[in-house]
């Protein structure tokens, strides 16, 4: 098997906490190591599961062996599991509603993401997290379902602006329920999205031909007792694998699908027939861009990877090779520490200088402004902000300063990275001349 640079557990970004590099190193494939988990204080243990809760790792981690782990943590972690196992009746009682509305107004669809994922990817649907269903409609049928959601009582969410999703804002019906700090609540209601597309063209910059044959390709399949149109094995890895590449692109936080595809590329490392099929239904356009999330997997947790899959990343030009290896820890990092590194890896995807143009400016001027009532103003990295005892407007003035600050640090560190590693790029290519 040919051998590929990865970043190891031992090289992870100095910028990401001491918990999450010790669960990184404990969820590694092929040589997990949790000595590092064990010796977690509980101020790091109540620190880490606040952590995987709002990166959807709490269940995973669950799945680790539990010697030598505090027992409120093991308590904490059954409780969760158990929870979760009765929070997926939920889940299907919901789809199935869902999927007769659907039936009787004549929408056709596809379900994308959470349960099935199950089992290729999550061994049992209990042990994946799902806060929402997410559904792909040909765009045409949108608001037929959208409407027809509305007629059993769902409406849209307010207060966000999902301009720059794949989906329509979600779809929620609350009823009496109330948060209970309690992420796998069974009683938590699920929203719906509705996906009007498999990839955003409009927000990317740049197309994937041949996406729209996943849709051709749809199959139907059952779990435990519900039956659901989804993609085929082969789309369902790919659609995966792009939405890793959107949302690194995006710099959202995409650890928990690479756990997932990771697990996926380990235990099929050796199924030559899948990869046969998946090699003759992408071309090698696909293939191409698939293959960055599969180093992703790769890097992170340390999978085995088939041959087919080791030959595409072998594939990749020498600058994207050189910034992989430089930079795929920072969507590790901005988890924590905001970067755009990813940035210098989306121009290399663009070929024309008017999708390099709006990429610049998307990149220099923030796209939106939270105004003082949106939730954007209270949350950060997905944690709320600490609330402050000034007079709101004088908190919000805060607000805008720290953004203006923070986006102006993060650009201009964004740049001198990406100097500093188109130098070493550069550097690397006259090597061999100076032999």
């Amino acid at each position: 098997m040919m051998q590929s640079k990865y970043i190891r557990a031992d090289k992870f970004s100095p910028r990401i906490s001491h918990e999450l590099a010790a669960l990184l190193s404990a969820l590694q494939l092929r040589e997990p190591d949790a000595s590092l988990l064990k010796s977690l204080s509980d101020r790091q243990w109540t620190d880490l599961l606040d952590f995987c809760d709002l990166a959807h790792l709490t269940l995973p981690l669950a799945q680790l062996p539990k010697n030598d782990l505090p027992t409120w943590v093991t308590e904490r972690l059954t409780r969760n599991v158990a929870d979760n196992v009765k929070r997926f009746e939920l889940v299907k009682t919901t789809y199935k509603e869902v999927a007769k509305a659907f039936s009787t107004a004549g929408i056709e669809h596809l379900v994308i993401k959470g349960f099935t994922q199950c089992p290729d990817y999550v061994e049992l649907p209990g042990l994946r997290f799902q806060s929402d269903l997410d559904i792909y409609c040909p765009e045409k049928m949108i608001q037929p379902a959208k409407a027809a959601l509305e007629a059993i009582g769902y409406v849209s969410a307010t207060g966000i602006s999902y301009k720059s999703t794949d989906h329509t804002s979600p779809l929620t019906r609350l009823g009496g329920w109330k948060w209970n700090g309690n992420h796998y609540d069974p009683e938590m209601p699920l929203s719906i999205e509705l996906h009007f597309c498999l990839w955003n063209e409009a927000t990317s910059f740049f197309s994937i031909p041949g996406i729209d044959c996943f849709w051709r390709r749809r199959i139907s399949r059952s779990l435990e007792d519900i039956s659901f149109p989804c993609l085929d094995d082969v789309d369902q890895l790919g659609y995966l694998a792009f939405h890793i590449l959107r949302n690194i692109l995006l710099r959202d936080w995409v650890i928990h699908h690479v756990f997932e595809l990771a697990f996926f590329l380990h235990t099929h490392a050796n199924d030559d027939v899948f990869w046969i099929t998946w090699h003759e239904t992408h071309d090698a356009s696909l293939r191409s861009l698939e293959a960055i999330a599969f180093y992703y997997a790769r890097a992170w947790f340390d999978c085995d990877l088939h041959w087919q899959v080791e030959t595409e990343i072998e594939n990749f030009s020498t600058k994207q090779k050189q910034w992989l290896r430089r930079f795929s820890g920072s969507a590790l990092e901005v988890m924590f520490h905001q970067n755009k590194d990813s940035i210098w890896l989306h121009m290399s995807l663009l070929k024309s200088s008017e999708a390099k143009r709006k990429l610049l400016k998307r990149f220099l001027i923030p796209a939106t402004i939270s105004s003082i009532n949106t939730p954007g103003v209270e949350i950060q990295n997905r944690r709320p902000r600490l609330p402050g005892k000034l007079h709101p407007y004088l908190q919000y003035l805060g607000y805008l300063t720290l953004r203006f600050s923070s986006y102006s640090y993060v650009n201009l560190a964004t740049v001198l990275r990406g100097f500093a590693w188109r130098f070493s790029y550069k550097q690397q290519k006259r090597q061999p001349e100076t032999h």
